[in-house]
């Protein structure tokens, strides 16, 4: 996701807050990267909306807007997704990667 960091908190560039560590003293431009089997769906949550739901046999994939940003989401389970349900992503902070703007690790 792209965005800035501003007093400690990630804000991307469609509005929507996610997790950062505590105590990361980076740079303000920035992309926030997670892979898409470091996330879950769960009650407490970044919002975003089922775009797509793809079971694959022993996984699911799910396309979300997060925001104005598509994401990716592999889970382990089958789940009964419809396009456009509303769900709550979380975002394991200790698996997040920060890069600049320039592209190198910010973390």
């Amino acid at each position: 996701f792209e965005g800035a960091v501003n007093n400690g908190q990630f804000v991307t560039d469609g509005g929507v807050a996610l997790p950062m560590p505590e105590g990361y003293q980076g740079a303000t431009a920035a992309v926030y990267g997670v892979r898409p089997e470091h996330l879950t769906i769960v009650d407490e949550g970044a919002p975003a909306s089922v775009v797509v739901v793809e079971p694959t046999g022993s996984e699911t994939h799910v396309l979300a807007k997060l925001g104005s940003s598509d994401v990716n989401i592999v889970l382990r389970d089958r789940v009964n997704l419809q396009p456009g349900h509303p769900i709550k992503i979380n975002l394991d902070i200790r698996r997040i990667h920060l890069f600049t703007a320039h592209g190198t690790r910010a973390n």
